[in-house]
């Protein structure tokens, strides 16, 4: 039971943060530049960290980080292997799904951090 429920968080987090990031890119669609192509990866990890803590405070960090690993090797996966795009010279636009696994950390830990600051005072 613990497994599926694990699973269940996991793709609900994932499917949060690819839901932000659509909705991100499309508001950021104008070009090809760093800030356009990092930007919605960082909005919806960080909406997808949140999501991951919310549904156990305790399991939030691990849930988020291993969540943004399965999405950051899935967009990889299927930009390199399967559509078969070349890796190019500005390596930051290329590899941008790698930032997946830091921003939904770093929502999930913000988040934490903002409970512990409204409970402790």
């Amino acid at each position: 039971m613990n497994t599926l429920l694990l699973f269940l968080r996991t793709a609900v987090a994932a499917c949060m943060g690819l839901l932000v990031w659509v909705l991100a890119r499309d508001l950021f669609a104008n070009g090809e530049n760093p800030i356009a192509v990092t930007l919605p990866v960082w909005m919806s990890g960080l909406a997808g960290g949140v999501v991951s803590a919310l549904f156990s405070p305790r399991h939030g960090i691990a849930l988020a980080f291993t969540t943004g690993v399965i999405l950051a090797v899935l967009f990889l996966a299927f930009r390199h292997i399967y559509l078969g795009l070349p890796l190019r010279a500005n390596t930051l636009l290329t590899l941008w799904p790698m930032w997946f696994p830091v921003a939904y950390y770093l929502g999930a830990y913000g988040y934490l951090r903002l409970l512990q600051r409204l409970y402790r005072g």
